[in-house]
């Protein structure tokens, strides 16, 4: 699969998100500031730097918590993902179980992509 921005529902991405960013909470960057600036950034121009859905048959992992978040928070169907296909080992203590349909999904955008 070569890597190609694909527009993917919002709700199915962020089943894949580590964690959930308006509930964390902590440090700097998880400020409640922080992430209404970026929805209102993100508002204004849109997503600029695609999500990240690193996934397999058995799981995926995302990189894009805070845009997923605020990707939800302004009810957007859909965002800009850059799909990457990995080995099933290792995985990652973050990863989330994937679900067969939306493997089918990934897997389906993955070979539009290729056209």
């Amino acid at each position: 699969m070569r890597t190609t921005v694909v527009q993917l529902p919002t709700s199915l991405v962020a089943r894949y998100r580590a964690v959930d960013r308006e509930l964390v909470g902590s440090a700097l960057v998880d400020t409640p500031s922080h992430l209404d600036h970026l929805a209102t950034d993100i508002g204004r121009r849109g997503i600029l730097v695609p999500l990240d859905l690193r996934f397999n048959r058995l799981f995926a992992t995302l990189d894009g918590n805070h845009r997923i978040a605020v990707a939800l928070r302004l009810g957007l169907d859909y965002v800009p993902v850059v799909l990457h296909q990995l080995p099933e080992r290792p995985r990652p203590d973050h990863a989330k179980p994937m679900a067969a349909a939306d493997h089918r999904v990934l897997i389906g955008a993955g070979e539009s992509m290729q056209r």
